[in-house]
């Protein structure tokens, strides 16, 4: 285990840096280092084993206690925070914490009569981050809203409530972080983060791309061909009016500026739009009348369709 690389060196982050940080220092070290860009291949793939490890909470958990992320490295009896050399030296991991500060690494005791060993004391360690879905409705992610959250929070005896703001605009997937309401750290080490990610139930009519509002407009085969001004809802409560151009082919998309979702960026990123997709709809069924105007419509074009 004394060769095993300091990973946190290797990617440059602190010891408490979260997952956030470490993929942000891998992603820049891994273009700089990057074989097709020049860079050295040693190099990166030593970027890419400490990545590896520090990304995988199991891998950097076990890096963190033993200085290995592999199970099968860790001496017999070595496992827990348990200690190989016994009592009176601090845990295990407060051991190769010590040794990898360039500290004797074994705490306030030192039974060899060595001098240069140095007081230790435990490192603080951040708080795990915890995550919860919420569930929203499309309306309630589209013009935003407040929903209260029960947690439980490692280490409290009782749930926490809290009062989670929707943003305007909010899409399925995203992630609301609440800083420090996480689990608590260990030894007077910072709380993780809460992190909120939001599940927007289906619509009847709407879906969203973005910002953008998508809805389906059934229009009929002559609506389609002769052109047609259709009344269309929009998201946010007003009606819009639409022209559906003479030629209109089925799935064509039309788009009414302005009228979809507020970003969640804030006002300055602006407001999506609506699109409004063609379904020309086939009838299945016909009345005489109706029969009679497709039959004259098929004689007089059947020759114009097809010209193989």
């Amino acid at each position: 285990m004394a060769g095993t690389p300091n990973y946190y060196k290797t990617l440059g982050v602190p010891r408490k840096a979260d997952a956030d940080e470490i993929k942000k220092a891998y992603r820049k070290l891994a273009r700089t280092h990057h074989p097709d860009a020049g860079g050295d291949e040693a190099k990166f793939k030593e970027v890419n084993e400490a990545y590896e490890v520090l990304s995988d909470e199991k891998k950097r958990d076990l890096y963190d206690r033993y200085g290995t992320a592999s199970e099968s490295q860790i001496p017999s009896g070595w496992g827990g925070d348990a200690n190989p050399f016994g009592s009176g030296f601090g845990s295990w991991a407060e051991v190769l914490d010590s040794i990898r500060n360039g500290e004797g690494g074994f705490g306030d005791a030192n039974p060899f009569g060595f001098g240069g060993f140095g007081g230790h004391q435990p490192r603080p360690q951040r708080g795990q981050d915890m995550n919860v879905t919420l569930q929203v409705s499309f309306d309630e992610a589209f013009s935003g809203t407040e929903k209260r959250v029960s947690i439980r929070v490692p280490g409290k005896p009782d749930k926490e409530v809290l009062t989670v703001k929707v943003p305007a605009g909010a899409v399925d997937g995203g992630h609301l972080r609440f800083r420090g309401k996480g689990a608590p750290g260990a030894h007077g080490g910072p709380a993780g983060d809460l992190l909120i990610t939001t599940k927007i139930d289906p619509h009847e009519f709407y879906s969203r791309k973005g910002a953008d509002v998508v809805i389906d407009l059934p229009v009929s085969i002559a609506e389609a061909a002769l052109g047609a001004s259709v009344v269309v809802p929009a998201p946010d409560g007003t009606k819009v009016r639409v022209k559906v151009p003479a030629g209109t082919q089925d799935e064509t998309l039309l788009t009414v500026k302005g009228k979809g979702a507020p970003s969640v960026k804030g006002k300055k990123a602006g407001t999506g739009n609506l699109v409004i997709r063609i379904d020309v709809i086939v009838p299945r069924e016909l009345n005489d009348e109706q029969h009679r105007a497709l039959e004259d419509f098929q004689a007089a074009t059947e020759d114009e369709l097809r010209k193989w």
